[in-house]
């Protein structure tokens, strides 16, 4: 069974409970704290799915657009961020993005890129749209941990498969913080920087137009 063919979103509502946080907390952290920096208000998500991060985040005065490939995603996040939400639009997979070279003070994406197979195009895209001095946040799990392997290829194998698909394939890109950073580079991106945080599974880049 595809991926395509299940609820694979439904999932992430557990994301922010335990043992999921352990994960995924430190990335709000992250995000939160990157997002204090950001120079001006509009803020672009790019593929995290619905964003339930949003409702834990001190963002006062910002103003948030998602996108996302998954109509799924991007319903949910209506539903729970409704008018807290400037704009929110369904991408087709592997088109350019739908906004203005220049139109935000941030550019975010939590765990999206190891799901592309040609990573820096869409990390093209992602600073193309980015204004002069923004800031760009991503993160992915830390390919470089042998923890984080093994992880994902038993217990969450075995989740996946509980409910009806595998995980063999769903990352076609995996990183270590030196192949994220020069990949960040080559996008363009400067003042490019990569720490691990989440217990070592979790890569957070940081960098600017």
């Amino acid at each position: 069974m595809s991926i395509e063919s299940v609820d694979y979103f439904s999932n992430h509502r557990h994301k922010l409970k335990f043992p999921w946080s352990l994960y995924h907390r430190p990335i709000v952290r992250e995000l939160d704290a990157a997002l204090s920096e950001a120079r001006g208000p509009r803020v672009l998500n790019i593929g995290s799915g619905p964003f339930l991060e949003r409702a834990e985040l001190a963002c006062a005065g910002k103003r948030f657009t998602l996108c996302d490939i998954d109509t799924r995603a991007v319903e949910l996040a209506r539903r729970l961020h409704g008018d807290a939400l400037e704009r929110v639009d369904v991408l087709a997979p592997r088109s350019p993005l739908p906004y203005a070279a220049g139109t935000f003070d941030a550019v975010v994406s939590m765990d999206v890129i190891e799901h592309v197979s040609d990573p820096l195009p869409w990390l093209r895209e992602a600073v193309r749209v980015l204004a002069p001095g923004g800031l760009l946040f991503v993160t992915t799990p830390n390919y470089a941990s042998p923890s984080l392997r093994v992880i994902e290829n038993t217990v969450l194998e075995a989740v996946a498969r509980s409910q009806g698909f595998s995980r063999r394939g769903l990352h076609p890109t995996k990183l270590d913080a030196l192949k994220l950073r020069n990949l960040l580079i080559k996008a363009g991106v400067n003042r490019a920087a990569v720490k691990t945080i989440s217990h070592g599974w979790v890569l957070a880049a940081y960098g600017s137009k």
